[in-house]
């Protein structure tokens, strides 16, 4: 597989697996500073609430990843993540 078929929705991946569409969601789940491990958990109990996405670890980290490339995260306490203020 590609980079390009892993971060961006196609014809073959859904958007809400793709990286762009988990740090979309991230995003709207980070209210306050939350570790990957509890984004994860949120993620999976979004999913029994009828989120259609599929996220594994793997793909909460390049979801925060991306947000932190473009300036929406910051890392702060005990290695957790939360919104940057603006």
């Amino acid at each position: 597989m590609s980079t390009q078929t892993a971060l961006l929705p196609h014809k073959h991946v859904r958007f809400s697996d793709s990286t762009l569409g988990v740090a979309g969601k991230l995003r709207s789940m980070l209210e306050q500073p939350r570790s990957i491990d509890e984004l994860q958990v949120l993620l999976e109990h979004a999913r029994s609430q009828g989120w259609p996405g599929k996220a594994m670890l793997n793909d909460v980290i390049a979801g925060v990843s991306v947000l932190y490339a473009l300036g929406q995260v910051e890392m702060c306490a005990e290695g957790r993540v939360r919104t940057v203020r603006r």
